[in-house]
């Protein structure tokens, strides 16, 4: 399992109850029996634990989703330094980058089109992905499904768009706002039918693969990636 740490929607609203627990630990009565306090507050606990930090996460459905037998593979792909960055709300979070690296080489491999490397003389492939998170709104939401016990739960939303651009010697190619989004469903709420269900981090790195894929089928459709390719399998040939 992909391992990402930063402060999504969905771990502002799970932090906000856990604060919660921790505030009701100390408001309680000092009046009140110390086991009752004790077994009260193991209540809450269980209730949060089971109901509110057990998150499930979808994707948006109304995103194309696109297959890597989309994408026509190439004989001699595209030797690139990979660079990436992770943003959140627009400022670099750079502890994020290692799995947004992970997540990306293993979709490009897979596409057959782009061969990460660490020599940086065949081109450079550049992906910045910003998390467009309400953090705000998403703790609001996650304080008040935590006073409900989980008992009313509640949906928060993270966005993410995506760069993505292609540096050669002969020309660089880009694709900008590629947006996706991820559901994450905390407490007792419904979801929505024939969603594929699934951890944060599995959710989102399924994100990740399908704005990767969207871009470099675009840019294959458009022709501008297989003359690259064309243009590669030609040199390599004439070495």
């Amino acid at each position: 399992m992909i391992s990402y740490r930063f402060m999504t929607a969905t771990e502002n609203a799970i932090a906000s109850e856990s604060q919660m627990l921790h505030q009701l630990s100390h408001q309680l009565p000092y009046t009140m029996n110390f086991n009752y306090r004790i077994i009260f507050i193991l209540a809450i606990a269980s209730i949060l634990l089971t109901a509110c930090i057990s998150p499930k996460s979808f994707m948006d459905s109304s995103f194309q989703k696109v297959a890597y037998e989309d994408i026509k593979k190439s004989s001699n792909p595209l030797h690139l330094k990979l660079v990436v960055e992770f943003q959140q709300n627009g400022q670099p979070l750079p502890q994020v980058n290692s799995a947004l690296r992970m997540i990306t080489e293993q979709v490009l491999i897979s596409s057959g089109i782009v061969y990460p490397v660490i020599d940086q003389e065949a081109g450079e492939i550049k992906v910045v992905v910003n998390n467009i998170a309400d953090t705000g709104g998403a703790t609001a939401k996650g304080f008040g499904a935590g006073l409900t016990f989980g008992l009313i739960g509640t949906t928060v939303m993270d966005t993410y768009e995506m760069s993505i651009s292609i540096t050669t010697q002969e020309k660089t190619i880009r694709r900008t706002a590629i947006k996706h989004a991820l559901y994450t469903a905390i407490g007792n709420t419904s979801l929505p039918e024939g969603v594929e269900i699934a951890s944060p981090q599995v959710t989102f790195a399924k994100v990740l693969e399908q704005m990767l894929l969207r871009a470099l089928l675009d840019m294959q459709k458009s022709g501008e990636l297989t003359w690259l390719n064309r243009l590669n399998l030609f040199e390599h040939d004439g070495h």
